[in-house]
């Protein structure tokens, strides 16, 4: 555990920018892993939530850039921007070879375009920021998730898929807190900061629950009305909420609401140290400025 520092609370590694480009191939993607067909399924499917889901976390902490006073805080920000613009680039071009590859997948882009289309409409600043901190902790648990269990390290993987949602889940863990800093530097963690953020952390599992069951199950009955064939061994195919959140800590999610809550209360850094060990100099090619 990483013990409570003076306020703003600093994430405790270096945030670093990557600048990414891999080639993937619409053939290997009908098939690029040798996970059962449930699980493929269901990274396909959450890969098609990322370009508008880090569009709209951009947004909502470039916003209060402005508000920053604090020097390290501003530039994890500002890094944080530049990881998550990265990460919707990078997936919006997975996604194109998962389309020619014929994948489902759509539905999932169209739930978040929707869901996060109406926050930016209808939700005050505040609780947009509020949403991403809630959102940053899933992708937290699921990047925690997919890189402890090692799942795309087995043989016969396509290194270009694999390689984008190891890249994406390291440097989840590496900017985890930022949000989260950004959103108690600017409105504190007084008694109404912390009931405005678990109350966006409760919109988001509920409605997000929601939108992902039903968007889930239209892709299953079209993968099923296809007669998709299916692995040697599957018993069924399409992403579920089972299947993508079954392992994922109770007692991590329910942490968020904690009052003294912060991301760093779990240390994940040895996991993060193993990704860069087995991948040195990852996307440090050169430093290129914001991603245009």
């Amino acid at each position: 555990m990483i013990p409570p520092t003076s306020h703003p609370r600093q994430t405790p590694i270096e945030i670093i920018r990557r600048r990414v480009r891999l080639a993937y191939d619409a053939v290997a993607a009908r098939s690029w892993t040798r996970l059962p067909r449930v699980t493929e399924d269901g990274l396909n499917a959450i890969s098609f939530l990322f370009p508008a889901g880090e569009t709209f976390f951009v947004r909502s902490v470039a916003h209060y850039k402005d508000r920053i006073t604090d020097p390290a805080l501003k530039e994890a920000a500002s890094r944080f921007i530049f990881q998550e613009a990265m990460h919707s680039k990078e997936h919006e071009r997975s996604n194109a070879a998962l389309r020619e590859a014929n994948v489902l997948g759509a539905e999932l882009e169209t739930v978040a375009k929707v869901l996060l289309g109406a926050a930016r409409i209808f939700l005050p600043p505040a609780t947009r920021l509020a949403i991403t901190c809630a959102l940053e902790h899933f992708t937290a648990m699921l990047a925690e998730r997919l890189l402890s269990r090692r799942w795309l390290a087995r043989e016969g993987t396509d290194p270009a898929f694999a390689g984008l949602w190891l890249w994406h889940a390291a440097e989840e863990i590496e900017h985890k807190a930022v949000c989260f800093d950004v959103y108690e530097h600017v409105f504190g963690r007084g008694l109404l900061a912390w009931l405005h953020r678990i109350a966006a952390m409760a919109m988001v599992s509920t409605f997000g629950a929601i939108g992902l069951l039903v968007a889930f199950t239209v892709v299953r009955v079209k993968l099923a009305l296809r007669g998709r064939g299916r692995k040697a061994g599957d018993s069924k195919a399409g992403p579920s909420l089972g299947n993508l959140f079954a392992t994922v800590s109770a007692q991590s999610y329910l942490a968020y609401y904690r009052r003294d809550f912060h991301p760093w209360d779990q240390d994940d850094r040895p996991l993060l140290e193993e990704w860069k060990r087995e991948n040195p100099g990852f996307g440090l090619q050169d430093h290129a400025p914001y991603p245009g």
